[in-house]
């Protein structure tokens, strides 16, 4: 009886370690919702956030998703 309990907890133990690694997959591509929420939180925020550093962040990345880059200095 020992032996199936002792088996038993073995396949336990490797179902929940099998399961607990990173994947491998890649990252769903960006469609805009992430930084449309942190904008949005931004918005509410009023006058706070600027002083908030994820705000700041935020706005960095939409400027660079909509204004063009500047031309390279030669």
């Amino acid at each position: 009886m020992h032996g199936r309990a002792a088996i038993a907890l073995a396949a336990a133990l490797a179902g929940c370690t099998l399961g607990s690694g990173t994947s491998n997959l890649p990252p769903p591509p960006d469609d805009g919702t992430a930084l449309d929420a942190r904008l949005d939180r931004c918005a509410a925020l009023g006058a706070e956030a600027a002083g908030d550093p994820d705000c700041q962040s935020a706005w960095d990345e939409a400027r660079r998703r909509i204004l063009p880059l500047p031309p390279a200095e030669k």
